[in-house]
């Protein structure tokens, strides 16, 4: 793939003759022709390249001072047949004249006369100085394009339906398994790197910007709330205008706009109330990122790496979670299982649009998707047996910081909390059975169970009552946004299962012929309600298509129980008997699948319709299906049943939606449209890699 087809114009171009033509010598249509480039004196200019022979490949001259200076232009290729004066253009397209790779043009192969239609507005200079006809295209070898080659290479190597690692069972003491499972946590971990660096997040998000309704928005809010209380106020310190004190109701759209126009600032996604900017997004992140680095350092953190760190920090947590609901309920839990759930919660999750518009509002969302991967961690490593006795006991420690991390997410994205409902099935042989928890011999552990609420809560009820002067009041509608929501009434009951299912769940894929081959697109309902685009899909065909694949086949894998499978050769005994252990993976799969459901309509309720609200709902249904696929490819099956039509089926399907849910998050970084799009420069150097199909 990397020698033979991303560099196929190289070889296409080997015995290439290539001829120069300076602007002036080529016909132009509404352009004006300067020593540094041309400028166009219409929307609608064009360079008209006419050779004798077949033209393969274009390539745009840029004068040297341009050479690295980023400069994006709209155009389209047109081509015209001999004797036909008639041109026919095929879709827009853009590239940046900066980028050296980004300036090759694909013409075809087919035709003699080609013109390029630049697509911008009247009086827009363009650095162009000349067109080469069939150059020689260099051999362009990328780093990056070689590791996700072999990032996916080692599905197939490490996944495919042959792969020993099905028949192998769990050992996290073998030190090959350790370093697969290092290798799948790193090959996550990178994925996401590459995601949050593509759109500069190393650098961006710390600006005040004038948006084009006429309002401002400053991207440091978390930065300022760390400011603020490192100074022993809850407020944040931005100045007020007269005009935004004045208004009677600041919470009004058009009155905000209206003082918008006299140069009056109102802070976009800012909570006002009493003449004082809040931010009305958790505290927590504020106090255990942005507020030790300002100590440190002096200066405000950005929020694209704080972001980055709870990401990166939840990725290594998510490993051994996975690994610890292995090795609790599973007796014969096979390691390729094991390595594909993994995968399957780093890219089901949702939090890749996090990862990517890193801004404060992505802050909260990785912050609880981290608190809670640690916590339920922390919980399934509470239970514990006892050394040289028989019996179960919960380990004190373990199921405080298991709760005292879930409890932070009430200061980070408070509909997270929702996970704390799995502490239901979790522990319900424990309390109900065992007698190990809510019990005299468990009084300890039930106590530090309990006592972390307390201890995150209060602080958390007294921050809103100096804020808002009330203990349950987070600000969310004292919000300065689109909807006044002081006032505005939400949708019913049958508006948001249209927006839930078709938008959230079930919005096709967009697909185009052109890179990046998706894209982004609106959502079309009858009636206004808050939402972003879309960049490909739905979460089930876009996000994470394999979990539903899990979804589809449960009803056959629970049945199993019926013939005894899930209880003598499945589910673990070393902890409880299999009765039970069953109940509690089929319980805490159905309330996961519950919470998913009842999370996705509270998002669409409260918030509209966005892929950043995919978080929340998109682990619950990640972890519930990562159940199923336990229960689905034990390593009983993978053995026994290896030659099985549908085990193979299974085992294909599902490598294989992974490999493509990667493919397609990738190109989706590259959609120029994508809401929170900053950086382009990764953008068309990843464009070129395309050009013998673009």
């Amino acid at each position: 793939m990397e020698v033979f087809v991303f560099n196929l114009p190289t070889w296409q171009t080997v015995r290439a003759v290539p001829s120069v033509y300076s602007i002036s010598s080529l016909h132009t249509g509404a352009i004006k022709e300067q020593a540094d480039g041309i400028v166009t004196t219409a929307s609608d200019a064009t360079v008209n390249v006419t050779s004798e022979k077949i033209i393969k490949y274009l390539y745009l001259e840029v004068p040297s001072e341009y050479e690295n200076s980023s400069h994006i232009v709209n155009y389209s290729v047109g081509i015209s047949y001999s004797g036909d004066k008639y041109i026919h253009y095929g879709s827009a397209m853009t590239m940046d004249l900066g980028v050296k790779d980004d300036r090759y043009i694909n013409a075809g192969s087919y035709v003699h006369n080609v013109t390029i239609q630049f697509n911008v507005p009247k009086e827009t200079f363009i650095p162009i100085t000349g067109v080469v006809v069939n150059p020689k295209i260099p051999y362009r070898f990328s780093v990056l394009r070689l590791l996700m080659l072999l990032l996916l290479a080692s599905f197939w190597i490490f996944l495919g339906p042959g792969s020993v690692l099905w028949k192998m069972e769990l050992d996290t003491g073998k030190a090959f398994h350790f370093l697969l499972l290092c290798f799948a946590t790193l090959g996550v971990m990178f994925f996401y790197f590459v995601t949050w660096y593509f759109n500069g997040n190393s650098y961006q998000w710390d600006q005040i910007i004038k948006i084009p309704n006429g309002l401002w928005i400053s991207y440091n809010q978390y930065g300022d709330l760390a400011n603020s209380l490192l100074h022993g106020h809850t407020y944040l310190s931005l100045p007020i205008s007269p005009g935004l004190k004045a208004l009677k109701n600041p919470y009004s759209l058009a009155a905000r706009l209206a003082i918008g126009k006299n140069g009056q600032v109102a802070y976009w996604d800012h909570a006002f109330y009493h003449d004082k900017y809040y931010c009305y997004f958790g505290v927590i992140p504020a106090i255990i990122f942005f507020m030790p680095y300002e100590i440190i350092t002096g200066k405000e953190m950005l929020s694209g790496w704080a972001i980055l760190i709870a990401l990166l920090i939840a990725i290594v947590f998510a490993t051994f979670l996975v690994v610890r609901i292995a090795k609790l309920y599973f007796e014969d839990a096979s390691f390729g299982t094991v390595l594909c759930a993994i995968w399957m919660l780093g890219m089901g999750c949702g939090l890749l649009q996090e990862a990517f518009v890193a801004d404060f509002y992505s802050v909260p969302q990785a912050s609880s998707y981290m608190f809670t991967i640690i916590s339920l961690w922390c919980w399934l490593k509470a239970i514990k047996k006892k050394r040289n006795k028989r019996g179960k006991y919960i380990s004190p420690w373990w199921i405080f910081f298991g709760s005292l991390f879930m409890a932070c997410n009430l200061g980070c994205r408070p509909p997270f909390i929702i996970f704390s409902l799995l502490a239901v099935p979790i522990f319900w042989t424990s309390v109900f059975k065992d007698r190990t928890l809510f019990s005299r011999k468990g009084l300890l552990a039930t106590i530090l169970a309990i006592l972390p609420f307390f201890l995150i809560f209060i602080p958390l009820f007294i921050y809103n009552f100096d804020r808002f002067g009330s203990a349950f009041n987070f600000g969310q509608n004292y919000n300065l946004t689109e909807l006044d929501l002081t006032r505005a009434k939400r949708p019913n009951i049958l508006f948001l299962i249209s927006e839930v299912l078709i938008c959230f769940w079930f919005k096709p894929a967009v697909i185009r012929a052109t890179f990046p081959f998706i894209s982004q697109s609106n959502i079309a309902t009858p009636l206004y309600y808050p939402r972003d685009p879309f960049v490909g899909g739905g979460y089930f065909v876009f996000t994470a298509p394999f979990v539903l694949l899990l979804f589809i086949i449960a009803p056959y894998v629970f049945g199993r129980r019926k013939r005894g499978e899930l209880d003598n050769r499945t589910v673990s005994k070393k902890y409880w008997p299999a009765k039970s252990v069953r109940g509690t993976v089929i319980a805490t799969t159905s309330l996961s699948f519950a919470l998913a459901v009842c999370s996705t309509f509270l998002n669409a309720y409260l918030g509209g319709c966005s892929q950043r609200y995919e978080a929340c709902f998109g682990t619950l249904f990640t972890l519930s299906s990562i159940l199923v696929l336990f229960c689905a490819l034990p390593r009983w099956v993978c053995c026994e049943r290896e030659k099985q039509g549908s085990v193979m089926l299974l085992k294909i399907s599902l490598t294989a939606l992974i490999v493509a849910t990667l493919v397609l998050e990738f190109l989706g970084l590259c959609d120029l449209g994508r809401m929170g799009q900053n950086s382009t420069v990764h953008l068309f150097k990843v464009a070129s890699w395309f050009l013998f199909v673009n």
